[in-house]
């Protein structure tokens, strides 16, 4: 069985450190043996430097693995076996795993200062459409994880549900503390009931990635508004350009519902700057107050989708999340929609590796408003770490937890993958000229929205993403699709 799945939605980084996580633990590599150079192993998996680095980086400090300068890598000694105690805490996680970094290394340093009561994971892995499912039928089992990872828009559901542990009852001092230096939209998706249940790992920022040395050398500067964008992709479309940069399609973006919450992610802004809202602040549902306002948002995306499908990768239409960033690296197109946690990916697959790379060749910024008086807008995602119920271990999870929630922690996190910190002290230290690409990233923080805050999101979000593609693929009338998407959702928010 090969390696390295490129088509997997485990990044290439981890499923090379889990392989070689594995040879150690089986005893295939043994203490003092020698592991490949970086570039025996780019050059026997065909991937390059940067998800090599980042997996032997990761064995190091978790203490896997040693470097010697000059001489290579090597599999550290075996560590000694005189624990009085272990645990081992169950963990449930998606294949969108980089985050999970952050729980390893803190379980690595818990195990060198805690030799007596040593933690194990036991990491149970699954995709985003099946973690709903998998949660809920080990909850009713009795059998729930006492770790996972989630998405801020999953929490207030499991929340509402009781699965979760409100950390304030676990230590409301060190939640007081922690909140206190969270970013608001942060502390916002992670609140409920005004108790926090989740530490974050980073924050996401969802908007449109574009090559801004492209647009550096036609002459041309980053689309406002949605005029200046068409005109742009019209421009990256004709055939001379296309030859000039060898690229085949003049722009990546969400269409169905195959990419997920992806989809409701980054197109749910359009909606909002035409004026829209979907659910009200006091978690009512409006969309039958904002037909008008959708459509006209849903029309201009259709000048793209119906229009000018050819710009499009033909393949679109069933492409998975993990996809969009995936063309926008291998430089197929000029222009993704994407938020700001694909930068390690898209290092995964192109020549480009540090932060240096992404300033020069890159750009991030917000999507094109309807016109310069709209105000900017981008949708807040993250991921954040969640104690449940059912744990027999609460007090455990929660050292492990604070231990990730250092602000240390969070700034070698977010310098290495180049994300956004969910703690303003560490975003505030990235406003400097040592980091060119995390200056310009912070700043757009500002102008974020939290996505409906709803205890059955998941199922609204599954409608609104099947009403987007019937308009935009299917293409369906924007107007008649929102009226039917709203007396839908009206029945199920009653039945609920």
């Amino acid at each position: 069985m090969a390696i390295i799945d490129r088509n997997s939605a485990i990044p290439i980084y981890y499923q090379l450190k889990q392989h070689l996580k594995s040879q150690i633990e089986a005893g295939e590599l043994r203490p003092g043996d020698q592991l490949p150079t970086e570039a025996e192993l780019c050059d026997q998996l065909s991937i390059s430097r940067a998800p090599v680095r980042q997996a032997m980086a990761e064995l190091a400090r978790e203490g896997l693995i040693y470097r010697r300068a000059g001489a290579g890598s090597f599999v550290a000694p075996a560590a000694a076996t005189s624990f009085i105690q272990q645990t081992k805490l169950r963990v449930l996680a998606h294949y969108d795993v980089r985050w999970l970094a952050s729980l390893e290394q803190a379980v690595a340093r818990w195990n060198k200062e805690q030799r007596q009561h040593e933690v194990d994971l036991d990491i149970h892995m699954c995709g985003r459409r099946e973690f709903h499912q998998v949660l809920q039928r080990s909850v009713i089992r009795g059998e729930a994880p006492d770790l996972a990872a989630m998405d801020f828009v999953w929490l207030s559901h499991y929340a509402t549900e009781g699965y979760l542990t409100p950390l304030n009852e676990l230590d409301a001092r060190w939640v007081g503390d922690t909140a206190q230096d969270l970013e608001t939209p942060v502390v916002r998706n992670n609140t409920f009931s005004e108790r926090l249940y989740g530490v974050p790992v980073q924050a996401d920022i969802g908007g449109m990635w574009y090559r801004k040395d492209w647009l550096a050398r036609e002459g041309m500067e980053p689309p406002v508004t949605w005029e200046q964008w068409i005109k742009l992709l019209d421009h990256f479309a004709q055939p001379s350009v296309m030859s000039r940069y060898r690229h085949q399609f003049a722009l990546v973006l969400p269409v169905t519902a195959s990419t997920g919450e992806a989809t409701l992610n980054l197109l749910l802004p359009f909606m909002w700057m035409a004026g829209a809202n979907i659910v009200s602040d006091s978690g009512d549902l409006v969309l039958g107050q904002y037909v008008e306002e959708v459509s006209r948002a849903l029309r201009f995306l259709q000048t793209i989708t119906l229009d000018r499908r050819t710009y499009l990768p033909t393949d679109v239409f069933r492409s998975r999340w993990w996809h969009l960033a995936r063309y926008f690296a291998q430089g197929m197109a000029p222009f993704a929609l994407g938020g700001s946690y694909e930068w390690p990916r898209i290092r995964e697959e192109s020549a480009w590796d540090d932060e240096e790379d992404a300033a020069r060749h890159l750009g991030f910024m917000l999507l094109p408003r309807p016109s310069e008086d709209v105000a900017p807008v981008g949708s807040l995602g993250g991921t954040s770490w969640v104690i449940f119920r059912q744990s027999a271990h609460q007090d455990l999870c929660l050292e492990l937890l604070k231990l990730m929630a250092t602000r240390s922690a969070s700034s070698a996190f977010c310098e290495e993958n180049l994300q956004v910190s969910p703690y303003v002290s560490v975003n505030q230290g990235f406003i400097r000229p040592e980091h060119p690409w995390l200056s310009e990233l912070v700043p757009l923080l500002a102008h974020v929205r939290n996505r409906p805050m709803l205890p059955n999101y998941a199922r609204v979000s599954g409608y609104l993403q099947d009403m987007i593609e019937r308009v935009l693929w299917d293409g369906m009338d924007a107007e008649t699709e929102v009226r039917k998407t709203a007396q839908a959702l009206e029945v199920v928010m009653t039945a609920l």
